[in-house]
């Protein structure tokens, strides 16, 4: 239906006011409840009460237009009246963008391509209400096919977007509230993805993990743990070179990362790339505070490519 559970809205409303953004996308707007707390709190309450003394940029985005009234027209800058799978191919940057309750009436691919667009396209904040696990359950109605929920939601499936996260106990089951500040600190971003590239991987979803993890190693190159499980699955993947583009990467921005060269020096060994290899292997033996399992390798490797034809 249009409207939503009320349970969040003073919650909300408190995250929007204390953003004060400039421009507001409503994903999903319905019947238009987020657009008039917005214009009401981030115009009229700071004395902008006529629309032409307005200046918060306030748009929707509704697949239904039945659902559009006069009233959303009066009080949103522009409604787009599209799916949201469309829209969101096309749509500027935001300062806030706020998803509620559409995610769940998506496939669970599509609701996820289409959160990470939103997320780049939000420049101070994503804000996603939506119901968590079973229950939910929501057919057609209202002559609107986009009523259907075809997916279910855990907050592990938003790990990737460090969020403030507060969920509701309702009767017919659990409703989150994710807000998903843009200036959150980079290593929480990069620890959200690892979290999801788990759950990813946990399901077999192999393309998945390896996306969230290059987004980790773009985001911090030197983080141990991704890089060695980014390496990982590009070797399974058979793409050596990159591989060792990951690794090499990653000791340029922590040389004391050892085991990073020397599983390099492994790989170009492999690749009979022996003259990098030994270059790799030479640089580590002269580094200081080698640990002695991995020097006694790195000797043990430099033996073997001293005799190789």
């Amino acid at each position: 239906m249009p409207v939503s559970t009320p349970v969040h809205i003073s919650h909300c409303l408190g995250r929007i006011i204390g953003l004060n953004p400039e421009s507001v996308l409503d994903v999903g707007c319905g019947f238009g409840l987020w657009g008039f707390l917005c214009r009401e709190y981030l115009d009229v309450w700071n004395g902008r009460v006529e629309p032409s003394q307005w200046q918060t940029r306030i748009d929707g985005i509704e697949l239904f237009e039945p659902y559009i009234q006069a009233h959303q027209r009066a009080l949103y800058t522009q409604v787009f009246v599209s799916d949201v799978r469309d829209a969101v191919k096309r749509i500027g940057d935001y300062d806030l963008i706020i998803a509620g309750d559409v995610i769940e009436h998506l496939d669970k691919a599509d609701g996820e391509a289409v959160l990470e667009c939103l997320y780049n396209k939000a420049q101070k904040a994503l804000l996603v209400n939506l119901p968590l696990g079973r229950g939910w359950d929501h057919p057609e109605a209202y002559g609107n096919p986009g009523e259907l929920h075809r997916s279910q939601w855990t907050p592990e499936d938003l790990a990737q977007y460090p969020s403030e996260t507060t969920v509701f106990d309702l009767p017919c089951g659990k409703y989150g509230v994710f807000w998903c500040p843009k200036d959150c600190e980079p290593a929480l971003r990069v620890q959200g993805l690892r979290v999801a590239a788990q759950l990813r991987e946990s399901q077999g979803d192999i393309f998945g993990a390896f996306r969230h993890l290059q987004q980790a190693h773009d985001l911090d190159p030197g983080h141990e743990e991704v890089a060695m499980r980014l390496a990982d699955l590009l070797l399974q993947r058979g793409e050596k070179d990159s591989a060792i583009d990951v690794l090499r990467s990653a000791v340029a921005v922590k040389p004391d990362f050892f085991v990073a060269r020397l599983l390099a020096a492994r790989i170009l060994a492999i690749a009979h790339r022996h003259a990098e290899a030994c270059k790799e292997l030479s640089v580590l033996a002269n580094q200081e505070h080698v640990p002695d399992d991995i020097l006694t390798q790195a000797q043990g490797l430099s033996a073997k490519l001293e005799k190789a034809p």
